[in-house]
């Protein structure tokens, strides 16, 4: 009877516990088929979604309340919010120092340009100075050379006038000492020639004999052929023969004088005229050095803006470099950020969530983490 008793009361737990099973099972396979389960494991596949699926785990095992749990991913997502309103500040200060560095570098880049343009500018209009300056050097070189070359020629042509008027004064002057010579000689003939007439064949041939000894001064002696000539003419003739050469030394005598008043005028001319030439040769030489050191000048003034251009173009390539790397690392901080934000607005979804169903499932958030076995 005890036995039979027992046997019942097996039977009976056994049909509570087969009753209780099978409303086990329909009660997981209501909660499995919740959409929050669902919401659930999607969480869990999360890695912050995990850990706070663990956190809630430990809670619920430690015999935590609905609201102490709330409260915690509450503080939870607080934090969360709290680094993103950080992060948010540091990328809006981060992104202000990238906009006032790109306004920088666009600034410099803008100058480098206002320079390289101003340099050309200046450079070309120094490069026509040059050329300007070089063009008159040329010129006052060349007007130089002529001035010397004309110097060197009148020069030249002063020698030969020089020399030319000194063999003209030669020969007048040999023409008149042979006048003076002659003259006297002439006198005396004459003198002779009128005593013959009036005196005796004796005295004519004495007269003969002196004036062969007159005559007798050799070969070359030009007197000898006037001598035997005049000779033998009366004394009217030879009276008449030394009118006429006295007027001939005379006009020969002036020509000396002609001939040295002209020289003298020539040299003074030639004076004047070279002394022309020199001062314009100096000026010309004045002018040509200050043009050349307006030219260094301009030279080296040249120089400067192009090495002016040579680094404002040094800086428009370091600017431009230096805007390209700032601008990636801008933008690197900015996709860095963008992609924090998105991460940390999921985090924050997740943490919502796992609020709002612990707060209206909790029974699908206990039975997910039995059947995950989270702990």
């Amino acid at each position: 009877m005890k036995t039979l008793l027992l046997f019942i009361v097996f039977i009976g737990i056994r049909a509570v516990r087969r009753k209780d099973d099978e409303q086990f099972q329909a009660n997981k396979e209501i909660l499995h088929n919740d959409p929050s389960f669902d919401d659930l494991e999607e969480i869990a596949e999360n890695p912050l979604g995990a850990k706070v699926l663990q956190t809630v785990a430990l809670q619920i095992k430690s015999g935590e309340g609905i609201d102490s749990i709330v409260s915690l991913l509450t503080n939870l997502k607080s934090d969360l919010e709290g680094k993103q309103i950080q992060q948010d500040g540091s990328n809006a200060a981060i992104q202000s120092q990238c906009k006032s560095d790109m306004d920088s570098y666009s600034q410099r880049i803008q100058l480098a340009v206002n320079e390289i343009n101003d340099v050309e500018f200046k450079v070309g209009r120094l490069e026509s100075d040059i050329e300007d300056y070089t063009g008159e050097l040329e010129l006052k070189q060349s007007q130089i050379d002529t001035f010397q070359g004309a110097e060197n020629s009148l020069r030249d042509l002063r020698l030969k006038q020089s020399a030319n008027y000194n063999k003209r004064l030669g020969q007048l002057k040999e023409m008149i000492n042979a006048f003076q010579v002659m003259l006297p000689k002439m006198h005396e003939l004459y003198d002779k020639v009128q005593q013959r007439d009036s005196e005796s064949f004796i005295q004519e041939e004495a007269f003969a004999n002196s004036f062969v000894q007159l005559a007798n001064n050799g070969p070359s002696n030009p007197i000898l052929a006037l001598v035997q000539v005049t000779s033998m003419m009366d004394s009217r003739s030879i009276q008449t023969i030394i009118e006429k050469m006295e007027v001939v030394r005379d006009s020969l005598i002036t020509s000396v004088d002609e001939e040295t008043a002209l020289e003298e005028q020539a040299i003074r001319d030639n004076d004047v005229t070279l002394n022309e030439i020199f001062n314009a040769m100096q000026a010309l030489t004045r002018e040509k050095a200050a043009d050349d050191e307006s030219l260094q000048d301009t030279i080296r003034t040249r120089d400067q803006q192009q090495k002016r251009g040579s680094d404002a173009q040094a800086e428009f390539v370091a600017s431009k470099t230096g805007m390209k790397q700032r601008r990636g690392q801008c933008q690197e901080l900015l996709v860095q950020y963008q992609q924090n934000t998105i991460q940390r607005s999921r985090e924050i979804d997740i943490i919502k969530k796992v609020q709002i169903i612990i707060q209206t499932k909790l029974n699908v958030v206990k039975s997910f983490i039995q059947e995950q076995q989270i702990s």
